[in-house]
């Protein structure tokens, strides 16, 4: 589906489905269609919801609910995480233009989204380690709070706006899926352990940070066969050095 139409908008736990009605009007206005509630904690389809969508009602009742933020991402190539707070890991934080942008080059062939937090306290570490981006809308003062319907029209207007001017490009990107991305980074983890690796904190944060460089990288699923292949010869590697592992596995 043609960009901005393949972008996904995930709204994590809403709590008001008269936002779950807005989002919807908000996205039929930019062109997306594609709504994925995860674990929603009021009737997204109650007769507030479908009020408030107005003319986009279907979108209303075609959403899909799902009980995990993983399961909503499963098929996308890409995925921004929206916050309003700055996080000690310190990975990047984009405006809603530029995070558009960066969803508008990764191509119109995959699933991308962006995910929108409960309204009470927006999503929380785990959830954002999952996106591979994460963007804030600028605001004049320090305490701000958007409704969830608002920061979804502005992100839908920052989609449409970037479809606007999309260029063509010779070279047919084949972007990694989230489930490929958190295959790699178990791999990852488990080669990590086997080398001993000693935290200053847990292999979790650890990890974060290997996740905080590459996903600033347009990784295709052919880059992650070959990450794999580097891990796998490590592994193969610490098996012949070790005599414990060699006694575990004697085939290997």
């Amino acid at each position: 589906m043609p960009f901005p139409g393949n972008v996904r908008v995930v709204l994590v736990q809403p709590e008001y489905p008269g936002n779950v009605g807005s989002t919807a009007r908000a996205m039929q206005t930019m062109g997306l269609a594609d709504l994925v509630l995860v674990d929603p904690a009021c009737d997204p389809r109650a007769d507030e919801a479908l009020a408030l969508a107005h003319s986009a009602a279907k979108i209303v009742r075609d959403l899909r609910i799902v009980a995990t933020l993983g399961e909503a991402l499963a098929d996308t190539a890409f995925s921004v995480g929206t916050t309003r707070r700055t996080r000690r890991l310190g990975y990047p934080i984009f405006t809603p233009e530029q995070a558009a942008d960066q969803v508008r080059r990764r191509g119109a062939a995959s699933p991308m989204a962006i995910v929108f937090g409960r309204e009470s306290s927006g999503l929380d570490n785990p959830e954002l380690a999952l996106c591979s981006i994460h963007s804030t809308i600028p605001c004049a003062t320090e305490n701000h709070s958007l409704n969830l319907a608002q920061a979804v029209q502005i992100y839908c207007y920052a989609l449409y706006q970037a479809s606007l001017n999309v260029e063509e490009h010779a070279y047919r990107w084949q972007p990694a899926t989230h489930v490929e991305l958190e295959r790699f980074y178990i791999h990852l983890q488990q080669t990590l352990v086997r080398l001993r690796m000693k935290p200053a904190t847990t292999m979790e944060s650890y990890v974060a940070r290997f996740r905080r460089v590459l996903s600033r990288a347009s990784l295709e699923t052919r880059d992650l066969n070959l990450l794999h292949k580097l891990l796998a010869k490590i592994d193969e590697a610490t098996r012949a050095r070790d005599p414990k592992s060699q006694r575990q596995n004697p085939s290997g």
